[in-house]
């Protein structure tokens, strides 16, 4: 008690000034029109200035959530568009579609995940993302982009998954000419980001420079028809039957953020039927 009067008395002369200064502040406001307008006029800016921060803080917490509910718009859609294409092109039209979704025929699952690190200046590059086994990211799963193949999955941690680009030595996605079901092998062999290179599609195959390359849907990492790129050169490769066709891709993954993971129920199924083939 005797602390807090001691406090009091020292201060005693610095709060009355203050006290008379906040007094005369509010006589001349409320007593002088011209002074009255002046503080209306600066307060209400004051308080938009601070509502348009608060707004813009409020905005960037919610625009993560916003756009995660984007991400997954966009997977279930392309989901749809895959699993449509696949059973409508097989099996007969939209009827087959809509059968194959009301019987829980096997069909394509995405899983969205966000890139976290990645090369694209090597030999051999990687991606890592921010899903793992923990969300049934499995090795040998293939990775898309909303525009194309990005390449599969190599190892799993319990949150997070390393991925082998397609810009990568060791790459090699089954890939067939669209619309003409010539198939073959698709490898990085240039420094370049953008050009490919389509291998085993054999020397009678009737191609185009501009025809169109997507996957052939044979292996169990990548469903059919994801586009890749456009085919810009070929040649017959000396001593061998098949082309060596020069494909330039439609998109660029060396600025790629997002991703979705290829996930197909009856994967473990074809898996082990090819793996039987091969013994």
């Amino acid at each position: 008690m005797r602390n807090l009067l001691y406090i009091i008395y020292r201060f005693s002369a610095l709060v009355t000034f203050i006290l008379l200064e906040l007094l005369s502040v509010y006589l001349i406001i409320n007593f002088n029109k011209s002074q009255g307008e002046i503080w209306s006029h600066s307060s209400n800016l004051l308080v938009e200035g601070v509502n348009q921060k608060v707004g813009l803080v409020e905005d960037f917490f919610t625009l993560k959530s916003k756009n995660d509910s984007l991400f997954r718009a966009n997977a279930e859609l392309l989901q749809t568009i895959i699993n449509y294409r696949i059973f409508s092109d097989d099996k007969g039209g939209f009827q087959a579609y809509e059968q194959a979704i009301s019987d829980s025929i096997p069909s394509y699952k995405l899983i969205t995940a966000i890139v976290t690190s990645r090369t694209v200046n090597l030999r051999n590059n990687y991606i890592t993302i921010d899903k793992g086994s923990a969300q049934g990211v499995k090795p040998g799963m293939g990775v898309i982009t909303d525009n194309g193949v990005a390449g599969i999955v190599k190892s799993t941690t319990q949150k997070y998954a390393s991925v082998i680009l397609i810009l990568n030595s060791q790459s090699r996605i089954s890939c067939k000419v669209a619309d003409k079901e010539y198939h073959g092998n698709l490898i990085w062999k240039s420094s370049d980001t953008r050009i490919m290179n389509l291998i085993d599609v054999p020397k009678h195959a009737d191609i185009n420079i501009g025809d169109r390359i997507v996957t052939s849907g044979y292996s169990i990492s990548f469903p059919k028809s994801i586009p890749i790129g456009r085919i810009t050169d070929y040649k017959i490769q000396g001593g061998v039957n098949s082309y060596n066709i020069e494909v330039t891709l439609d998109y660029d993954l060396s600025n790629v953020k997002h991703v979705y993971v290829v996930q197909f129920e009856d994967s473990e199924e074809k898996d082990n039927l090819l793996s039987s083939l091969n013994e």
